[in-house]
């Protein structure tokens, strides 16, 4: 039992400041379950807006539940796993005030139009968005979640269908867009669309990406806006227009090379002395990033979209 005259000191009187920079250091879940359910002084503290800058999901799920169904394969896509997921995301709404900036979703999530319309909705605020790479988002799915994200600035996107009518929505609808990642095949057709779209897109990572040599040159050459790209570890060639095998190239040329010395950042790499492009090719020498390392999905060379 502590006296009367003891020094001690009671933790619900802590400074606000103080009570802030300690919890900046706990996981989501902690805030939303423990810390902001302790007393009236703790729950004003959790709600700073410091602390709800960034909502990552894959910290969020991998370890607030065990919720891999068994037959899934690694991907979180049950309907109790995403009620689990929703229930989180409304307390997170709560606490935050809805004042969440950069909202990343877990990588071994299966998403789907509700599921990003429900991630709007609660956080409307959000300027930049990273998807995880198996997801079954249509067109007019990703049209209703953007009327909520009008604000808009970067996203990365691994994978998604119907990629260039996905580009031409944020461009009619998100004025402040700047920043794109894509993993996907970078063709014409893509290229084409980015430019008509999103013409003063400033900054495109194409990190680990099926690249064309035709549409790179088209965005070199038409995009006067784009301060920095980034092609590492990316398979470049002639991407067919009809069903055929790719026809790779090695290194740049130097017209490409002169086109991309504008820039302020370009970010390149030689196939035979990085480990990374190595490891993207398997035993059949078949590209394929997402075998190697999720973490393609979170690093970049452009710090701006790495998370």
């Amino acid at each position: 039992m502590t006296s009367q005259g003891s020094n001690s000191r009671n933790w619900q009187n802590m400074h606000y400041d103080i009570l802030v920079k300690i919890f900046m250091a706990l996981r989501v879940t902690d805030l939303i379950f423990a810390v902001s359910k302790v007393c009236s002084s703790w729950r004003a503290a959790s709600r700073d807006p410091v602390l709800w800058e960034t909502l990552d999901l894959n910290v969020l799920l991998c370890n607030a539940f065990d919720i891999l169904p068994s037959n899934s394969n690694g991907l979180l896509d049950s309907h109790s796993s995403w009620l689990n997921a929703m229930h989180i995301l409304n307390n997170a709404s709560i606490l935050s005030c809805k004042t969440v900036k950069r909202l990343i979703f877990n990588y071994s999530i299966y998403l789907k139009d509700e599921h990003l319309v429900y991630a709007a909705t609660r956080f409307p605020m959000v300027k930049h968005l990273a998807l995880p790479p198996c997801n079954e988002i249509t067109v007019d799915g990703f049209r209703s979640a953007i009327q909520w994200w009008k604000g808009l600035e970067s996203l990365t996107v691994p994978f998604i269908s119907n990629a260039s009518s996905i580009i031409q929505v944020i461009g009619a609808n998100c004025k402040n867009f700047s920043m794109l990642k894509v993993m996907f095949s970078f063709d014409l057709d893509f290229a084409m669309s980015l430019f008509m779209s999103i013409p003063e897109l400033k900054v495109l990572s194409l990190r680990s990406s099926i690249v064309d040599k035709n549409a790179l040159n088209l965005i070199l050459t038409l995009m006067g806006s784009l301060e920095a790209l980034n092609i590492s570890h990316c398979l470049l060639g002639q991407i067919p227009r009809f069903p055929g095998p790719l026809l790779a190239i090695e290194q740049l040329d130097n017209f490409i090379l002169g086109k991309a010395s504008r820039l302020r950042e370009f970010f390149t790499c030689q196939v035979q002395s990085c480990s990374i492009c190595q490891f993207e090719y398997d035993d059949d020498n078949i590209f394929g990033w997402y075998e190697y390392d999720k973490g393609l999905w979170r690093d970049d060379e452009i710090r701006s979209l790495a998370f």
